[in-house]
């Protein structure tokens, strides 16, 4: 394979945030990489949103050899066992390895829901302030690894920093929803309690008033990952529960099963686009409403079929009924 590759180890928001941020830094310096992910691949500028399987070993193959094709020089990858197995076969031409020391720190000014202004310090550079729009914490420490393999692979420090404020906040991790709106919207694929709990105590830090919750767990969860959801969504200040690919379970015994968890108070809507209507209904000035689970999927499965569906789209149709159809910062 004539490809360089970036091998980052499979460990939750850190590692999805890390590989899309390497992967945007290379695209920035001039390289064409290509990323390949637990929750699909971006290759020869084309997105596969579907989970890469060993069973599909040579399809993926067949794939990045068109990426070869196309111009591409590098290939991102958060591994799981299942991709390590999928590229057991694949030779590279050679490793981006890890940094082996920090040559470029960000330290944080100010955490808004809006953005985050932080200063970047380099021993190699002045110190220089930028503001990105890109929030939480687990994402800026994301930001600050994938830049530092960036520079250890050859890319110059004046040129990485200056290209950060053109980089995309990683999909599906406290992803924006921007239309003007004067509170924020943000979709993440959180989908168990831990997750969930680690995504509302990084948001809480976003503002000082309330996060309106819109959350569902899929059909083969059990009942006691349920009701650990449920507890978990007690840290934000109003919930609704919703269905998120029921597949053949109840959707409304899911539901009611997190309402359990949760204790009372909670709202239960089983369709999840009025669970996200009644959200950002609800939301007033600088409030958070985040719409877990999904993240950047963009699918439904339920019952048998699976059908086109995307939270981030939903959520902007519902701004679009109170007037924000605008983009902003």
């Amino acid at each position: 394979m004539r490809l360089e590759l970036c091998r980052i180890p499979c460990s939750g928001r850190i590692s999805a945030a890390t590989a899309a941020f390497t992967h945007g830094l290379l695209e920035q310096a001039g390289r064409r990489p290509a990323l390949l992910t637990p929750e699909g691949g971006l290759i020869a500028g084309r997105l596969f949103p579907q989970r890469p399987t060993r069973g599909e070993s040579r399809e993926w193959e067949r794939l990045l050899a068109t990426h070869v094709r196309w111009g591409g020089d590098c290939l991102v990858v958060e591994e799981d066992s299942e991709i390590r197995d999928l590229l057991g076969g694949v030779v590279p031409r050679s490793i981006l390895h890890p940094a082996p020391s920090t040559r470029v720190r960000i330290g944080v000014q100010a955490l808004h829901w809006r953005g985050t202004r932080l200063q970047l310090l380099s021993d190699e550079a002045p110190p220089r302030t930028t503001h990105l729009p890109l929030v939480g914490s687990s994402n800026l420490r994301a930001l600050e690894i994938a830049l530092n393999r960036v520079l250890h692979s050859g890319c110059q420090t004046a040129r990485a920093m200056a290209a950060l404020p053109l980089i995309d906040p990683p999909a599906g991790l406290l992803e924006p929803v921007n239309a003007g709106q004067p509170f924020g919207v943000f979709v993440d694929r959180a989908a168990g309690a831990m997750e969930l709990a680690e995504l509302l105590l990084e948001a809480r830090s976003l503002t000082g008033r309330r996060i309106l919750l819109v959350a569902g767990i899929h059909g083969g969860s059990t009942g006691a990952e349920r009701l650990a959801l449920g507890a978990a969504a007690g840290a934000a200040d109003e919930v609704i529960f919703t269905s998120d690919n029921p597949r053949h379970t109840p959707p409304a015994a899911i539901v009611a099963d997190l309402q359990r968890g949760h204790g009372g108070g909670a709202l239960g809507l089983v369709d999840r686009n009025e669970a996200i209507r009644t959200a950002i209904r609800r939301a007033r000035t600088d409030d958070l409403v985040l719409i877990v689970g999904k993240g950047a999927r963009p699918i439904q499965e339920v019952g048998a079929s699976v059908v086109p569906w995307d939270d981030r789209l939903h959520a902007r149709e519902a701004l679009a009924t109170r007037g924000w159809v605008g983009d902003s910062l």
